[in-house]
């Protein structure tokens, strides 16, 4: 008999293992996919004891380190090029703030994120597992979004080791090639609590597809009770039978917001990082765009350059499908209202029983009660954030220009 699940359904769990081994490569103990087994408690005591360490290193030793070489590091005979240099300094900087507040989050909320996030995430898919029977495009589209981000992370990943080899031809290559490096596990520090994020995003859009569906086969339910002519006694009983389903539905939906709201509200700092990330990013691929077109030829643009340009915009890509995610939650939320208010169009539940009215009532409220949360009580994580993004950037870049006319003109 033949296996009809997907690659991903047969592979998932080697995904998440990969991920967490990587995730504790960097001192993330606390991201866990899927937890599979019980880690050994001194195991455990010695993960935990790594990730202190390295963290301690990471946000006080080496900043120290660069600190000192600071005029090494941004020194550079062409001043277009410093200009860049000091660009991806402030970038760093900002990455160096998101590691700290990180450290922090994981610290203080490890054991909220364990329970709150990971294994509630594990209870909704146990649940949703046993009860759901419909469509499956929302797995898929759950697989296909993993799959791009598994993807394009690999891709920034090797963008970065080779902007790593670049540095070697620059001018103080050492000293820059160790802060390129440091970087590069800034970045994957942050990044991993990032995945994370989607993950348990794109898990939640999952969920609220499914629970949509399941929705909608009880409006298909009422409406085939309607149009069946049935004895009282039958027709109640099978009203108390929905109003039971929409009971369930209902406290499955609070279980899924709970988890959202949750993950949201404890990762808000590092998103804020993410997107300050993103803009800097942006920054040095338009000047990275305005250097090659005021060189008037691709030959003089230097490989690094180049490779921070397609690193800019592959940061901006990964942004984007993390708003997305968001813009498709607060859409399933809306349609999820929407088909609520279908079952007020159905004259027979003014004869129902109470229960099953209140039930639709509770529903509705509660949906009607949802507020989508906002990064840091600053903005709202969705796609006009990419555009307020861009054109921030842009400003920005147009300020660069300046500096870089005012350059040549004092030449």
């Amino acid at each position: 008999m033949c296996d009809r699940r997907s690659f991903w359904e047969r592979h998932e769990y080697k995904f998440y293992r990969y991920g967490h081994i990587y995730a504790n490569i960097y001192g993330q103990v606390i991201i866990d996919y899927v937890p599979q087994r019980q880690m050994r408690p001194t195991l455990k005591k010695l993960l935990i004891g790594y990730s202190h360490v390295l963290s301690l290193l990471l946000i006080v030793v080496l900043p120290c380190y660069f600190g000192y070489n600071y005029r090494a590091l941004t020194a550079a005979d062409d001043r277009r090029m410093q200009l860049v240099l000091y660009v991806s300094f402030v970038n760093t900087l900002i990455k160096y703030a998101t590691v700290i507040v990180t450290y922090m989050a994981n610290t203080f909320h490890f054991k909220a994120i364990n329970h709150g996030c990971t294994l509630q995430r594990a209870r909704l898919e146990a649940a949703f597992a046993a009860s759901y029977r419909g469509p499956r495009w929302p797995k898929r589209s759950f697989e296909l979004f993993m799959y791009f981000k598994f993807v394009l992370i690999n891709v920034m990943m090797i963008a970065q080791v080779c902007g790593i080899f670049a540095t070697d031809r620059a001018a103080g290559g050492q000293l820059r090639t160790q802060f390129a490096i440091y970087s590069f596990v800034l970045w994957n520090y942050t990044e991993n609590m990032a995945d994370y994020f989607y993950y348990i995003n794109g898990s939640v859009l999952k969920y609220l597809r499914l629970l949509h569906l399941q929705l909608c086969a009880v409006l298909g339910q009422l409406r085939r009770l309607q149009s069946q002519p049935l004895r009282r006694a039958l027709w109640m009983k099978q009203c108390d039978r929905l109003s039971h389903r929409i009971a369930r539905l209902r406290a499955r939906f609070g279980d899924i917001h709970a988890l959202y709201v949750g993950s949201f509200r404890m990762h808000q700092f590092q998103l804020l990082g993410l997107m300050l990330t993103t803009l800097i990013n942006n920054l040095t691929n338009f000047f990275t765009i305005f250097n090659m077109l005021a060189t008037h030829s691709l030959a003089n643009v230097s490989y690094s350059i180049a490779v921070s340009g397609l690193y800019a915009f592959g940061f901006y890509v990964d942004t984007y499908i993390v708003t997305l995610v968001n813009e498709h939650i607060k859409v399933e939320q809306t349609r999820l209202a929407l088909t609520v208010r279908r079952f007020c169009e159905y004259p027979t539940l003014a004869t129902s029983r109470r229960s099953l009215s209140q039930e639709l009532e509770q529903f509705s409220l509660q949906l009607l009660q949802y507020r989508q949360p906002m990064l840091c009580g600053l903005l709202h994580l969705d796609r006009r954030l990419i555009y307020i993004i861009s054109v921030t950037a842009f400003s920005y870049f147009i300020t660069l220009v300046q500096f870089d006319i005012y350059l040549r003109s004092s030449k």
